[in-house]
């Protein structure tokens, strides 16, 4: 042992406390890790370059996803909010939620980042965010030691990139609504506040004052998806919620607006490629 060292150990203050120290459990530590790149758009096939508004299908699983727009513009769909993705730009998804794409360039690539974590980010809103240049190098480094399958240092420094991104601010969306926007934030607004009661296009038409065959029109050419899709979908995230939070399904099915478990459990399993009870036996784990 160095002298050095004999040095340094014996000007060691006494710990004001013996039994708190140094604690990682404060960082922001990935697991499970994995990369991938989007660069195409097919809705006819069933792997992932089908997921989109016009399939009519919808990504949604229980890890993070760090989505970064490296070239092309596009439009993303978020549980009940459409927005644009610009190059540059980052968006950071949380587990569960709903997530697909209503319009993609011919040219373009995404970045894609998921992963796990043993602890919660703190609340954040979903969104476009701009992706500052100093993180760029830190995204190249990252993606070095992944390829390195070097695991812990991979961790550590998407940790980083992710508690960056989580602290910078959501780009606002200054564009003005056209009037077919305005009637759709409305519709959107009282399905969200009312997920348990009638949904049904005949009801929504009545809320808009607008015959049923409008309404459908106008909400898929400001959304890219159907209205029934887009109950179906937030009464579906919102199932899954109180599945997570240990509700009986029974009781799961009426808040989440359907007509009987049976209905739930096919719907449920039309969404996710299994049931309910199986969803639940998966987060438990």
């Amino acid at each position: 042992m160095s002298d050095s060292f004999l040095q340094k150990t014996k000007i060691l203050p006494r710990p004001e406390n013996y039994f708190e120290g140094l604690d990682w459990r404060s960082e922001v530590l990935p697991r499970d890790v994995l990369c991938f790149a989007r660069t195409s758009q097919d809705h006819r096939t069933d792997g992932w370059e089908g997921i989109s508004a016009k399939a009519g299908r919808y990504d949604q699983h229980a890890r993070y996803v760090l989505l970064v727009a490296l070239a092309g513009d596009g439009r993303v769909g978020i549980e009940s909010e459409v927005c644009d993705l610009r190059a540059g730009e980052v968006i950071l998804l949380r587990p569960l939620q709903i997530h697909y794409y209503v319009e993609l360039p011919e040219e373009f690539c995404w970045f894609y980042v998921t992963f796990g974590l043993d602890r919660e980010l703190s609340e954040f809103p979903s969104g476009p965010r701009p992706f500052v240049t100093a993180l760029s190098g830190q995204l190249e480094k990252f993606l070095d030691l992944y390829e390195k399958e070097d695991s812990l240092n991979a961790s550590s420094s998407l940790g980083k990139i992710v508690g960056a991104v989580a602290q910078t601010a959501v780009r606002p969306n200054k564009a003005k609504l056209s009037e077919g926007g305005t009637l759709v934030a409305r519709v959107k607004e009282y399905v969200m506040g009312d997920l348990s009661g009638d949904l049904s296009l005949e009801k929504l038409a009545k809320i808009a004052e607008l015959s049923e065959s409008h309404l459908r029109a106008i909400f898929r050419e400001e959304t890219g998806v159907s209205l029934g899709h887009f109950v179906k979908s937030v009464r579906l995230v919102q199932a899954t919620y109180l599945i997570t939070e240990g509700v009986e399904l029974p009781e799961v099915a009426k808040q989440s607006g359907f007509k009987s478990l049976t209905s739930f459990t096919r719907a449920f399993r039309r969404m996710y490629n299994m049931t309910p009870s199986e969803f639940r036996g998966k987060k438990k784990r």
